[in-house]
């Protein structure tokens, strides 16, 4: 296995991790249980899968969620404001994979 190979396998396994460790420990307060869980599991497979294609900008765009979700979560009601984090992550991820095919074209 090459270097260059190595890296990538732990940047896939990074975003995978820190997405859901933090999806996790920020729903904490308003999911318990099962759904708790779903949703972490549900979060990293979203970055994780759409880091295949491009690589970091889903972990900003992951970031970006969470603190749009800590401040929604103290203006509207927790579950709105999960259902609201969700279409900014998926328009976040839709992001940078449409960045990225961008870029890719204009090479």
């Amino acid at each position: 296995m090459h270097s260059d190979d190595l890296i990538v396998i732990g940047m896939l396994v990074a975003d995978f991790v820190l997405a859901g460790t933090v999806t996790f420990a920020l729903t904490g307060r308003d999911l318990k249980g099962s759904a708790r869980i779903g949703v972490s599991l549900l979060s990293a497979l979203l970055v994780g899968l759409t880091s295949l294609f491009v690589p970091w900008l889903p972990l900003l765009a992951f970031l970006a969620t969470a603190a749009a979700y800590l401040v929604m979560r103290r203006m509207i009601k927790p579950g709105l404001a999960l259902a609201a984090s969700a279409v900014v992550l998926f328009g976040g991820l839709s992001g940078a994979a449409a960045l990225m095919a961008a870029a890719m074209h204009s090479m």
